[in-house]
């Protein structure tokens, strides 16, 4: 351990975990490094769980919010109109929903992609009258009771384990004839007697294995879900954002949700922020329905602006991203050749990557060996035993090629 952590283990709950992994004091920040009390370096390739996907204290959202503060400008403020929201409304508009065709209006929900998912469960169900949710194995969607019971990564845990209306269909990494005709079967049916209003998955997985749906069954959700007329959620916490490369990871699969719920990178900063996408048909909230004390942080929603109008005026970040993606790709391909041929397999999409080593205790080790070695990587997966690679869009090619040598070298002393 870096420094003493006596006051941690005494005073906080069990519950924690993170620093069990990283025993380190964390001290200070920027772009992809972080720093801990001792002056120790640790390259960053988790991003606060893929909060931090414009780096660490990103000067140019740094420098909105320090004269947002200096200037006494509004903090909180409910669903009250500022000039913070208004100029964040007009930008996400003009930069993201209308280049893309989306004709879906936004509703802020609070601070975390949780919550996100909440709503839209529960607009889900107003619209059609039924509770019964279809997920997919390895879907993650947060850790409220609701939305751990429609996760399939959560299930084994006896909190939700009793929960009978969501139904996990199997991963589709090639679609076949018989996922389709499961999905259709399973809209027509229900689950355990109750009917369907909402089919929920992430475009791209992120705690099931940084694993992506074939686009083509991602084309076929759409089609019968209309057919059933059974809402489409996307979750975009995780892989939205510009993670995979485009803003939203369904882009040019013909998913087109009716709700997308978006958390996480959402403002640019790490601060906290959720909202919903939803279509302008099927806005059908009362006023005050559906609330929350922390929707409107102008803060979040002044950096938030300030980074789309930064990243996202053009294509090249995008660009970008895609380019760094082929070089964090073609590393984990030579990993697999060299080290475990037959045995290993990458996966991703973008800068969400993964390398399935196939155990637990290998792909525990290598996390291990990372961090001594300051890369910081995380575990994720069935079983966890995939490697996750989940590194800021704003990593320099230098720091991506010095953080997979890091990670070669953590999967040689593990093997």
């Amino acid at each position: 351990m870096t420094d003493s952590v006596s006051t941690f283990e005494t005073l906080e709950s069990n519950v924690r975990s993170y620093c069990r992994r990283w025993p380190a004091v964390f001290a200070s920040s920027f772009g992809s490094h972080i720093t801990d009390v001792n002056a120790v370096t640790y390259l960053d390739f988790f991003a606060g769980a893929g909060a931090l996907s414009y780096g660490h204290n990103n000067p140019v959202l740094v420098d909105v919010a320090i004269d947002h503060l200096r200037h006494h400008r509004l903090l909180h403020s409910l669903d009250t109109f500022t000039p913070e929201k208004r100029d964040w409304l007009e930008t996400l508009s003009s930069l993201i929903l209308e280049p893309r065709g989306l004709d879906h209006i936004v509703q802020t929900v609070g601070p975390t992609g949780a919550t996100a998912v909440e709503a839209a469960l529960q607009l889900a169900q107003n619209i059609t009258g039924a509770r019964g949710v279809i997920g997919y194995a390895g879907g993650y969607h947060g850790m409220t009771y609701r939305t751990a019971s429609v996760s399939d990564s959560m299930l084994p845990r006896s909190v939700v384990s009793h929960v009978k209306d969501f139904i996990a269909l199997p991963f589709v990494e090639t679609m076949t004839q018989v996922d389709l005709d499961l999905l259709d079967s399973t809209l027509e049916n229900g689950v355990d007697g109750e009917k369907i209003g909402a089919i929920l998955l992430e475009s791209v997985q992120g705690e099931g294995g940084a694993r992506p749906f074939d686009p083509a069954y991602l084309a076929h959700i759409r089609s019968l879900a209309t057919k059933h007329k059974v809402l489409v959620i996307a979750d975009e916490v995780q892989a939205g954002v510009g993670r995979t490369g485009p803003f939203f990871s369904f882009e040019g699969s013909g998913l087109d949700p009716d709700i997308i719920c978006l958390s996480k990178s959402i403002s640019g900063l790490g601060l906290p922020m959720a909202l919903n996408l939803v279509r302008r048909s099927l806005d059908a909230w009362s006023p005050g329905e559906f609330t929350g004390t922390f929707r409107g942080n102008n803060l979040a929603f002044a950096t938030s602006s300030a980074m789309l109008r930064t990243y996202w005026q053009t294509p090249d970040f995008e660009t970008h991203t895609l380019a760094k993606a082929e070089i964090v790709s073609s590393a984990l391909d030579r990993l697999v050749r060299v080290y475990g041929a037959g045995r290993f397999t990458t996966r991703g999409q973008g800068l969400l990557r993964g390398l399935d080593l196939g155990s637990t205790e290998l792909a525990n080790s290598v996390a291990v060996h990372a961090f001594e070695s300051q890369l910081i990587v995380e575990t994720c997966g069935h079983e966890d035993t995939v490697v996750k690679l989940l590194m800021p869009l704003t990593t320099s090619n230098e720091d991506l090629t010095t953080g997979l040598e890091v990670l070669e070298k953590a999967l040689v002393s593990s093997l």
